[in-house]
């Protein structure tokens, strides 16, 4: 591109992984890891979050982030970069480390300019090990199984039953980050205290480092253009009846282009729809006791609406066959929506320049007359857990985390997020933000490295002055933000273990959204949705369900 940017580049500039952007994957492959009664803490002391304590190096952002999940906005690149960190972390010493990428794999240390560069700045040799992400189950299985853990450890919310690993071979770190312990790690305590319960405790202890992420969850994201030539587009919550937006979604589809793309990963999108008929997050808790949402009338009447607009021609044609073009579609205007997580929202803006308005938008009145709600997200979709080791060093490491979690606007922010000067970018845009040159755009940048999931501060709206009218994105996308908060329901079981929960994830999410795609395509009656939640429920739903219900106590007691 022209601009000297990409989409993969503008997420690493506002400190985005791509797992959720790129596969748009259901909230439920980012529910909390599990782990057995012994290790669970009921009846336990339960060690105080990190005080939360903003960074005062930070700058101040021309849009405020709430406690409800809203992100801080930035309508233009920071002018004075301040140092976080105020002496080098290291001593040194090698430090070895097991993460993941979205990406391709790094290049060597010997030719990866911005691996030599986080070098020198944190005083350490990072010695990286780096898995491609869809591989990353098998090859920790692997890593387990060699017996020698790294220093530190990027660990998936879905990984199977990773709890009795990190108690028995990972760093108890309360002592180190329990209330104002924290505070020795300013970057660190910056984090915002949902992303910290998102990973929860073990026995009542604090083992995991949170990798944070917006809290607003998966929302359709549409061309303004086409939706008020329609006449569907509302800005408002529950302002245009759903039959309303069906006839709209209808004089959009034809001639080979569609009202929505949907695919059949995160099964059509169902976590952008169902939420608008009112089905709680996850689990509704109703007298202590835990409740699927599949087992209510909200998300099945979700699921007849999808299996409707399937007849009724406005999802793309196969829908089944186009998850690696879902993005693309959208952007290129083939389809007019597209039900995305919250950090896709700024690769569009990058694709997309000015071929449209992007906006999103808002959920609509639902036929049986419930509230419109929005999904919220975990607040951490990566933890990072630390080998056991003596204080002293893990004081280190954790000096090396608290660098990598440098705020946006900072000086550390932007060699980790856009690299060197004169090697990684050789000019700024007009707002002062970095350009990527080829160097960068070629791999040599923090996604190969996988650093970007071990440690990152809160995420930030913002987009740099080479993306059109990104200031003006900036704003309505707060504005949705702080409108879909208000609505935002909350997952009661992010943050709780549950072994059979975590142990039976990928067969029970499975079942589910193998169940979704037959009765949208026809294949299955709307009626066999109860067989399957019995069955669903049979097959461990209903003993996480318990399970949970005796965390979700113990929690409250804290």
């Amino acid at each position: 591109m022209s601009s000297g940017i990409s989409r993969r580049s503008v997420l690493r500039t506002i400190g985005i992984g791509t797992a959720l952007a790129a596969t748009g994957v259901s909230l439920s492959a980012c529910s909390s890891s599990g782990g057995g009664s012994a290790l669970g803490n009921e009846g336990k002391k339960l060690a105080p979050w990190p005080t939360y304590t903003p960074q005062p190096d930070a700058p101040k952002p021309d849009l405020a982030p709430t406690d409800k999940g809203v992100q801080p906005g930035f309508l233009s690149y920071p002018k004075e970069l301040k140092q976080s960190v105020a002496e080098k972390p290291g001593d040194g010493t090698k430090v070895t480390v097991w993460t993941i990428t979205w990406g391709a794999p790094p290049k060597a240390k010997e030719k990866h300019k911005l691996w030599q560069a986080l070098n020198k700045e944190l005083g350490v040799d990072l010695d990286l090990v780096v898995v491609p992400a869809m591989e990353s189950n098998q090859k920790f299985a692997t890593l387990v199984a060699g017996g020698d853990l790294p220093d530190i450890i990027a660990v998936s919310a879905n990984l199977p039953n990773p709890t009795e690993l990190i108690a028995a071979k990972c760093q108890d770190l309360t002592e180190f980050v329990s209330g104002d312990a924290i505070k020795e790690y300013p970057n660190l305590a910056a984090i915002p205290t949902y992303a910290w319960k998102a990973g929860g405790r073990i026995g009542g202890r604090l083992y995991k480092l949170p990798v944070e992420r917006s809290r607003i969850g998966h929302s359709l994201s549409a061309n303004l253009e086409r939706l008020k030539e329609a006449g569907i587009w509302v800005p408002e919550i529950g302002g245009i009846p759903v039959d309303d937006f069906t006839k709209g979604m209808q004089q959009i589809s034809g001639r080979k282009k569609w009202a929505m793309g949907v695919a059949g990963l995160g099964a059509f999108g169902f976590n952008s729809i169902v939420p608008a008929f009112g089905a709680p997050n996850q689990w509704t808790v109703k007298n202590g006791q835990f409740t699927s949402y599949l087992d209510t009338d909200e998300f099945k009447a979700g699921i007849e609406q999808l299996a409707k607009w399937q007849k009724a021609g406005v999802f793309r044609a196969d829908p089944l066959s186009h998850d690696a073009a879902l993005g693309i579609d959208f952007q290129t205007g083939i389809t007019a929506t597209v039900s995305r997580a919250n950090a896709d929202f700024f690769g569009n803006a990058v694709a997309i320049k000015d071929g449209f308005t992007l906006e999103t938008a808002r959920p609509f009145k639902p036929s049986n007359g419930a509230q419109p709600g929005h999904w919220f997200s975990p607040g951490a979709d990566y933890q990072t857990v630390l080998k056991k080791a003596p204080k002293d060093r893990i004081k280190l490491l954790l000096r090396v985390l608290d660098y990598l979690a440098a705020p946006f606007g900072t000086k550390e922010y932007e060699l980790i997020n856009y690299g060197v000067e004169g090697t990684h970018f050789d000019k700024r845009a007009a707002d002062g933000s970095p350009v990527a040159n080829q160097l960068f755009l070629d791999g040599d940048n923090k996604d190969t490295l996988g650093v970007g999931f071990l440690a990152c501060p809160q995420q930030v709206i913002f987009l740099p002055a080479s993306v059109p009218n990104g200031a003006d994105l900036v704003k309505r996308r707060h504005a949705f933000q702080s409108e879909i908060a208000e609505v935002g329901v909350a997952d009661p079981s992010v943050g709780l273990l549950s072994k059979t929960w975590n142990a039976k994830l990928n067969e029970l999410m499975l079942l589910k959204e193998d169940t979704i795609k037959a009765i949208v395509m026809g294949r299955k009656p709307i009626s066999d949705w109860d067989a399957m939640v019995k069955d669903w429920k049979a097959k461990g739903g209903d003993k996480a369900a318990d399970e949970y219900a005796k965390e979700y106590a113990a929690a409250q007691k804290a």
